[in-house]
């Protein structure tokens, strides 16, 4: 007899139909990468309050994964987005611990990504809470991701980083009301590729230890995050490539 894990067991309940996302390469249509958090206060063992304290795997793979898509879409001189989780002291973001403090190397991107600080085509916007979309909103009132898809003519916007279920789907939910009322044009598609996200890992047993802690099992609330994501709108893609007009049949590497 076979026991099957919550997480398998949710999956069983709550499929997702994932997709194989091929972009076309033409002048009609620009796609952007938005990487969300992608910092050592939520990647680099041991970084900080709510960094993995061992290597873990999910987190290996998204870093890996969003790795390469942002050099492929640097190659390309496509625009890049990256949101780095960076909070003010004293300023409590419930019901987390104090983390990612502006000025620490907790809020600064994983080192694998470091080189996107030099990059033309790469806009980095530090925010203080969640979601980057309403952390992107300025003391005038702009909002500097709006500005962003609307200056780059954006069509399609690919969602990776951290957490799956958090900061990630705050940001996409936010993303798809505001296309849906129509604040984001030209954008049309917001899609989310599996496999360079990842959330954090708090077994039952390990939050019974710590007070006001919450249990999160990392591949469960993995598969809640993206479950939510494409309930709200966005396509779930295992794996994101380009293919010009003359070639859509296969995938670029």
């Amino acid at each position: 007899m076979i026991i099957k894990s919550t997480a398998d067991l949710v999956k069983d309940e709550l499929p997702i139909e994932k997709e194989a996302m091929v972009i076309p390469e033409d002048e009609g249509a620009v796609s952007g990468l938005v990487l969300v958090d992608i910092i050592n206060g939520f990647c680099t063992v041991g970084a900080g309050n709510l960094a993995p304290t061992e290597p873990n795997t999910q987190i290996t793979e998204m870093i890996k994964e969003s790795e390469r898509m942002a050099r492929l879409f640097c190659e390309k001189k496509l625009p890049v987005m990256v949101f780095l989780d960076s909070h003010h002291p004293g300023k409590p973001e419930n019901p987390y611990p104090p983390h990612c403090l502006v000025g620490t190397p907790e809020s600064n991107l994983v080192p694998a990504l470091e080189w996107l600080e030099k990059e033309p085509n790469v806009t980095i916007r530090r925010k203080d809470c969640f979601d980057g979309f309403l952390g992107s909103i300025q003391e005038d009132g702009s909002n500097v991701f709006v500005d962003w898809v609307a200056k780059n003519a954006i069509t399609t916007i690919v969602v990776a980083g951290v957490c799956t279920d958090i900061c990630v789907l705050d940001f996409v939910c936010s993303t798809l009301s505001a296309r849906n009322l129509g604040f984001l044009k030209p954008l049309e598609n917001v899609v989310v590729c599996s496999n360079a996200c990842a959330t954090f890992d708090v077994p039952l047993h390990a939050s019974k230890r710590a007070k006001g802690a919450m249990a999160h099992p990392q591949e469960l609330m993995h598969h809640v995050g993206l479950y939510m994501a494409k309930e709200r709108g966005a396509v779930i893609a295992s794996e994101v490539r380009f293919a010009s007009n003359n070639n859509m049949g296969r995938l670029d590497v």
